[in-house]
């Protein structure tokens, strides 16, 4: 008889709504499921053996909203052999002609629409929405309330914040921050910031440069 696998939800608060909307769903496919916060050291020394020594399939969600931490950990859980899980809360709403790549949550009450894509380990958070035929890149993160409209293309570790929107069919580079409450008509370079605060794009400073 073969052992059901684990599912292994990692980060803090994010990780608690995806808990929640994993009860939620009343999973029978998983033996258990459990919430990690993530240490490197704690994670390979002890966390990643431990599952892997349970004689089963790992799959692993990543809830953590800082998106370089985010990556890391990602790594770190394919390094350890385990599968990307994508989560969707059963209040949200997703177009059968969507597409949602390994590692996705979408939050409850969010929209994806028709020929929409979400890449992996991106989130489509509470209330927010994709428009039809919109792509969005991996490790982005759709914050709550947020709209994104059709035909819109959004790069690699792209923030939206709560209640921004996106016109139809504008580019957002990979790396930008949009900031809450932020009304974007126009293409964004990569590695940019908008906010209702500036007047125009500023690029993002690097720290470690």
């Amino acid at each position: 008889m073969s052992v059901l696998p684990v599912l292994v939800i990692l980060g803090q608060r994010t990780a608690i709504e995806i808990m929640e909307a994993v009860e939620a769903m009343a999973y029978t496919r998983f033996s258990s499921v459990e919430r990690l916060v993530y240490d490197r050291e704690q994670f390979t020394r002890h966390d990643a053996p431990r599952l892997n020594g349970l004689g089963c399939e790992v799959f692993y969600h990543v809830g953590i909203a800082t998106q370089e931490l985010k990556g890391q950990v990602v790594d770190a859980c394919e390094a350890a052999g385990w599968h990307a899980f994508t989560v969707v809360h059963p209040s949200a709403v997703v177009s059968p002609s969507a597409r949602l790549e390994p590692g996705v949550f979408v939050g409850p009450l969010a929209v994806v629409s028709s020929h929409a894509v979400v890449g992996a380990h991106s989130i489509v958070h509470i209330h927010a929405s994709i428009g039809h035929d919109a792509t969005v890149g991996r490790l982005a993160a759709i914050l709550p309330g947020a709209r994104i409209s059709g035909n819109v293309l959004l790069g690699e570790r792209v923030l939206i914040g709560s209640n921004a929107f996106i016109a139809p069919g504008k580019t957002i580079g990979s790396g930008c921050r949009i900031d809450a409450l932020s009304y974007i008509s126009q293409d964004i370079p990569p590695d940019h910031i908008c906010s209702p605060r500036f007047p125009r794009p500023v690029p993002r400073v690097k720290c470690d440069e």
